[in-house]
């Protein structure tokens, strides 16, 4: 006799009542309000909305980059609003991928150093993450372009450089 499958896949983050709150000149803008949302494994979700209705912030709550004002943010188990910033480095390290809309890459280093800097702070060794660097380049299609700098490259390929770069992380 088979057991049935659990078909529902686990909660990999949660937002539970989560409010962010700016004081701009004195006053206070809410971004979010009393959000509730859960990201199951293997979710695809698109955000939409209009300039200000806090895209953005929600993006940046769920990246680890800022925390929330009230309310509970689970991401694996774990209360990301309790984490100390050591711990948030380590969890956008680990577990999350940026491709920003404003490309972020540093200027001064090439295509293979931009996606070598993640693997760094993972303490792979040079030779290693050179190598990684080049692969994943190239899947990106960027294997002739990867000793350029990021003012040498189209809007489109500087965003490819930042899918290598979040697949590295």
């Amino acid at each position: 006799m088979n057991k049935p499958r659990n078909t529902k896949p686990d909660i990999e983050a949660e937002l539970r009542s989560i409010s962010k709150t700016y004081v701009m000149g004195g006053q206070a803008v809410h971004a979010l309000s009393q959000v509730d949302l859960s990201f199951y494994q293997g979710d695809f979700w698109a955000i939409l909305g209009a300039s200000g209705s806090g895209k953005s912030t929600l993006l940046n709550l769920l990246g680890c980059l800022d925390r929330p004002t009230a309310g509970n943010y689970i991401l694996s188990g774990a209360a990301v609003q309790d984490m100390t910033d050591d711990e948030l480095s380590e969890i956008r390290l680990r577990k999350i991928g940026f491709i920003f809309q404003s490309f972020n890459l540093i200027q001064q280093l090439t295509v293979e150093e931009n996606i070598q800097l993640p693997l760094y702070y993972q303490e792979m060794d040079e030779e290693q993450s050179r190598e990684k660097a080049k692969s994943l380049a190239e899947s990106v299609g960027l294997g002739d372009r990867i000793q350029h700098i990021p003012s040498e490259l189209s809007g489109g390929q500087q965003q490819r450089v930042l899918i290598a770069i979040a697949i590295a992380s």
